[in-house]
């Protein structure tokens, strides 16, 4: 029962992820048909995105599931990285992962614990 409690709020924590990068992308895209945005500022907002909604995500999977804040974190920081790399991967047409993916990863599994952490304690 416990193990199913933990992969619902997995789950639930990672569609929100996903709900929540998909509508901060959007609102940058349309700020990107009206300013003239560099790639590196663009990619410095792509960043705090996905690691707010990362937060987000973990947080209300955390809530969800009412303990081990931590491993649920990491579960949808998992999940949410794996996603973003296989739809990478598709549209790029190559699946390769690099040393800065593992990096990427990471930082997403550390955002992703440290959230869940905090997401028992609200």
């Amino acid at each position: 029962m416990e193990n199913t409690k933990y992969f619902k709020s997995v789950v639930k924590g990672t569609v929100g992820t996903l709900i929540f990068s998909f509508i901060g992308v959007a609102i940058l895209s349309v700020f990107m048909t009206k300013l003239a945005i560099s790639k590196g500022v663009f990619n410095a907002i792509y960043v705090i995105i996905s690691l707010c909604s990362l937060s987000l995500g973990s947080i209300i999977g955390a809530k969800r599931n009412e303990s081990r804040g931590w491993l649920v974190g990491f579960g949808v920081a998992l999940g949410y990285y794996l996603v973003l790399f296989i739809l990478t991967s598709f549209f790029s047409g190559e699946l390769v992962f690099k040393l800065f993916d593992l990096f990427k990863l990471a930082i997403a599994l550390a955002v992703g614990t440290l959230a869940g952490m905090l997401g028992i304690n609200l």
